[in-house]
């Protein structure tokens, strides 16, 4: 009898390893998947982007490559030298990583925008994917004096001083068409009002609400500064937005000599993730159903 229940016990172990291997097998991704990025970048004569993406635990493959047209890169990641892969997030079956790519371009020869949103990568196990990766803005770089002087920045903002009379035309973010329902701005200034207004319900954010001015879409431009006034221009995005965020606002104008302006601030946001989210972004890159 007793040797009898050790082989039923034996045989349920046997089952249940089965079936948590096949269970896991299932869960395991095909090829890696990349977070999607919107990245407003200058031209440099050698300038880094890290891009982020999601893949099985046990893959120890690393990005050896990452090119676009003319442009290509090779990551600069201290464990690609290494035997041990370091990983940005643990979760259930899968794993967050990141690639610091340095890109080598020339700035002299370029004197429009590159833009692309497909990226080839190439591994160190030998195989190459070409993947979305949201969009990527490259732009000549352009120095010039702003009769807006930052005063001080914060997590959430920038405060400018007017170092002359001036009106601003125009504010507006990188990608504002595309990020609209994700990425937002707030305004206050002498010449807007100065009380809090509740803002975008999926926020829930507290303090965004109690930050003074009105929201960019409820601004009517041209906004009027007299010298030494300030205005502040605050920016938030989703809590539920997961992507890989460096982008600029741009405040532009004319003075009150007639002398055109533009004046840049941006937001870099990196990815913390929860298992919610893994799931969510692989249901969404793969059209499959997940559970972690």
């Amino acid at each position: 009898m007793k040797e009898r229940f050790f082989w039923v016990a034996l045989s349920l172990i046997g089952i249940s390893w089965m079936l948590n291997s096949i269970y896991a097998y299932s869960k395991q991704l095909d090829e890696p998947i990349f977070l999607d990025h919107y990245i407003d970048a200058e031209y440099q004569d050698d300038f880094y982007m890290t891009f982020y993406y999601l893949t099985n635990k046990n893959n120890s493959s690393v990005v050896s490559s990452v090119s676009t047209g003319e442009l290509i890169g090779y990551p600069e990641d201290s464990y690609f030298f290494d035997e041990q892969v370091q990983n940005n997030q643990v979760f259930n079956h899968h794993v967050l990583r990141s690639t610091n790519v340095r890109f080598n371009f020339d700035p002299t020869t370029h004197t429009e925008n590159y833009s692309f949103t497909e990226i080839d990568v190439s591994f160190s196990a030998g195989n190459r994917i070409t993947v979305p990766i949201g969009i990527v803005t490259i732009r000549p770089r352009v120095i010039e004096e702003s009769p807006l002087e930052q005063v001080s920045s914060s997590g959430d903002g920038y405060h400018y001083r007017a170092l002359e009379p001036l009106t601003i035309e125009m504010i507006k973010s990188s990608f504002q068409d595309v990020l609209q329902d994700n990425f937002f701005i707030k305004i206050n200034s002498s010449s807007t009002p100065s009380l809090p207004e509740r803002t975008y319900e999926k926020f829930l954010d507290q303090e965004w609400s109690r930050l003074p001015g009105l929201d960019l879409q409820n601004i009517q431009f041209p906004l009027n500064l007299k010298k030494s006034k300030r205005i502040s221009v605050y920016s938030q995005f989703a809590a539920d937005f997961k992507a890989v965020l460096d982008v600029n606002i741009y405040i532009s104008g004319t003075t009150e000599s007639g002398k055109p302006f533009s004046t840049v601030g941006g937001l870099i946001v990196r990815p913390y993730l929860e298992q919610k989210d893994v799931n969510a972004i692989i249901k969404e890159k793969t059209k499959g159903d997940t559970n972690g």
